[in-house]
């Protein structure tokens, strides 16, 4: 497996690195959040449990949101229901700090859309053609590709709404 931590965000080579299981794809994004301190971007179907409902990815993902008060989390689903109904850690933290984490049901108009990405800071991504499979390629230092895929994501954020079942109330 890779060692995704000897990669820097915005730094390391411009080369793309080829990932293909569960494993890596969880540990580069847990290494790429780890290492961004402004915007996170993340397209996902179902908001994949074995990559983004772990213990280590949501504290990260805390700390991320509490200790800037200029960072943007943006987050687009397409299954808000099944996610909901497996009792996602990710909606209750994005519940608790919500004005740092925003996450939005896709429209309709993509229903056929069925990649996978992430862009952190708007310089590194991860992205999977297909979320079925694990296969992918990831770059802690690639704007234009990163612009690329933070083009896409604009787009799909403009008609993507609030779902209901994603928000939670904490008094």
């Amino acid at each position: 497996m890779i060692d995704f931590a000897e990669y820097t965000l915005g730094e390391s080579s411009e080369d793309a690195l080829t990932i293909t299981s569960r494993e890596e794809n969880a540990a580069v994004t847990l290494e790429m959040v780890k290492q961004c301190k402004q915007k996170l971007d993340i397209i996902s179907q179902e908001l994949d449990p074995n990559v983004y409902d772990q213990a280590d990815f949501l504290e990260i993902l805390r700390k991320l949101a509490i200790n800037s008060r200029h960072v943007e989390i943006r987050i687009i689903v397409f299954q808000p229901q099944l996610i909901v109904s497996r009792g996602h850690k990710l909606i209750d933290l994005a519940g608790k700090v919500s004005s740092y984490i925003e996450i939005r049901k896709a429209s309709t108009q993509y229903i056929s859309f069925n990649e996978s990405v992430l862009i952190a800071d708007e310089v590194g991504y991860i992205y999977r053609e297909s979320t079925e499979r694990y296969r992918g390629k990831v770059n802690f230092n690639a704007r234009r590709e990163s612009k690329h895929l933070l083009d896409v994501f604009d787009s799909m954020w403009e008609t993507a709404k609030p779902d209901p079942n994603l928000r939670r109330m904490h008094i």
